[in-house]
């Protein structure tokens, strides 16, 4: 057992199943907007059912609504429903499916008894669902090489990961967990109730409907106009459970160095600040300038719980291959985790190019999707395996996108939460709707076959706008982001998003 990942606590000594004793200390919501209908009509479809020892037939609508941040960050990092019920046997056997906030054992907190003086984190994200589940999620895949955590004991597995000092308490509760998250698993919307009986009522139609209509949020950011130096995606660094506005300068910076903004996702709403007013971070890092031969993207590389930065140069290395850098984010960007040369040939600006733990194997994997030139006369999809130092390639195929241009914005995402990457494909103008089109290729039919295909309520688009995915409202479903970098009305960037 690696010692400071020792978690485990079970509080064990004075709360174990006590549910009076449970329910006194203080505890945070899992979900933005707390206990959904949802939970707790699954909390009342469950409970005849459940017989942990723990939790059993005392689960309530507040247990699932944290059952169900758990589900939701298994499927954000595109791994199976086995990884969320190992992740959700654990939470139960450690406390109980409650989001902690003070510690009773040791100075263990939230869903997974994780302590910040075992190197899980720090107070705060430990309270946070997300961060508690990745770091969860980290561990097990870490302690079980080769993606053995897919077969055996549950109960082992969970001790492996844990390191309780009650290795036998994990075991029983394995049914409940199977149980909790079977249900969470179909139930895809977030909002959606259980299975409807006879009294239940009917649902109300959305307005307006289908996807990328309706607006969740509009606003002018805190960053000036930007323009072709500048490069936008979208990533949690705070650990709120909001995406937050990541926005690298190549050049024209103040210290000469490529540097660093993040904007904070912060609610729209009118009594609040709006969102992406507020700097989280400006930070030159140890890149020097760059220019549009450098893409780059965030993910946490070494599994620290801090975002690193990724840049990948396509072209004018001294290689002659395409070669990739990791900036620690750990280290405030200023110190190499990686800098390595890729098995691909230097290439021009039709490749679009992205991080993803392809295999699930614990490691980052380089995705190149290239939009024309192939053999195949396809958009065409490689992965160059992170654990073989991008070497070797784990897919290469072409997919049912014809060829495609600068008018489109491709990248990959679990589109429908089935632990596989599909492909979005965003044309912003040249389409017969005349409107900005969505389209999702489904990853596991080898990208053939669509998931999606709409029009959105946006006119067409040109190379002033960034089209990123990601879940704002935090309802599971992927959403639509527009970033405007200039010719904007405030004269500034603005951001935009519909719902999915």
């Amino acid at each position: 057992m690696v010692a400071v990942l020792a978690a485990g606590s079970l509080l064990s000594s004075a709360f174990a199943y006590a549910g009076s004793s449970r329910a006194a200390i203080p505890s945070a919501p899992c979900q933005p907007a707390g206990v959904a209908a949802a939970d707790t009509a699954i909390a009342d479809q469950l409970r005849p059912l459940m017989n942990g020892p723990r939790l059993g037939a005392s689960v309530t609508g507040y247990n699932i609504s944290c059952a169900r941040a758990i589900v939701s960050n298994v499927r954000t990092r595109g791994l199976g429903e086995r990884a969320a019920v190992i992740a959700v046997t654990a939470a139960i056997a450690e406390s109980t499916l409650h989001n902690y906030t003070v510690a009773v054992d040791h100075d263990s907190l939230g869903l997974f008894q994780q302590r910040p003086s075992q190197g899980w984190g720090q107070p705060g994200q430990l309270a946070d669902p997300r961060h508690a589940t990745h770091a969860f999620l980290n561990a097990m895949i870490r302690k079980h090489p080769a993606g053995s955590w897919q077969s055996g004991d549950i109960g082992q597995i969970c001790q492996r990961v844990q390191g309780s000092a009650f290795p036998l308490a994990y075991a029983p509760e394995e049914h409940d967990a199977h149980l909790i998250v079977a249900a969470l698993w179909r139930d895809r919307s977030g909002t959606a109730a259980a299975p409807a009986g006879p009294e239940a009522a009917p649902p109300k139609p959305a307005k307006p409907a289908g996807p990328f209509q309706r607006s969740l949020m509009a606003t002018a950011t805190g960053q000036g106009p930007a323009d072709n130096r500048h490069d936008m995606s979208m990533a949690d660094w705070n650990g709120d459970r909001r995406p937050d506005l990541v926005v690298v300068q190549r050049s024209g910076t103040g210290s000469g160095r490529t540097e660093l903004f993040i904007l904070d996702a912060t609610s729209s709403l009118p009594q609040q600040a709006s969102s992406f007013q507020h700097l989280l971070l400006h930070t030159g890092t140890a890149l020097g300038a760059t220019d549009e031969r450098h893409a780059f993207s965030m993910a946490d590389w070494n599994g620290d719980g801090r975002l690193d930065l990724v840049a990948v140069q396509r072209s004018g290395t001294a290689s002659g291959r395409i070669e990739l850098r990791v900036i620690d984010g750990a280290a405030g960007f200023q110190r190499y985790l990686l800098e390595t040369t890729t098995a691909l040939a230097a290439t021009d600006e039709r490749p679009a190019f992205s991080m993803a733990d392809w295999n699930a194997d614990g490691r980052l994997d380089l995705v190149v999707i290239q939009k024309s030139g192939t053999a195949s006369r396809k958009t065409e999809i490689r992965v160059l395996d992170g654990a073989a130092s991008f070497q070797r390639p784990l897919v290469e195929t072409a997919t049912a996108l014809g060829t495609t241009d600068e008018r489109h914005a491709l990248s990959t995402a679990d589109w429908n939460g089935d632990g596989r990457l599909d492909l979005v494909a965003v044309q912003k103008s040249g389409t017969r709707s005349g409107k900005t089109d969505v389209r999702v290729l489904d990853g596991a039919r080898g990208f053939g076959r669509d998931l999606v295909q709409a029009r959105t309520a946006w006119g067409a688009a040109d190379e002033r706008h960034v089209f990123l995915t990601a879940d704002w409202n935090g309802d599971g479903r992927l959403d639509l982001v527009r970033v405007q970098k200039s010719g904007t009305k405030s004269g500034r960037t603005e951001a935009q998003v519909l719902a999915g």
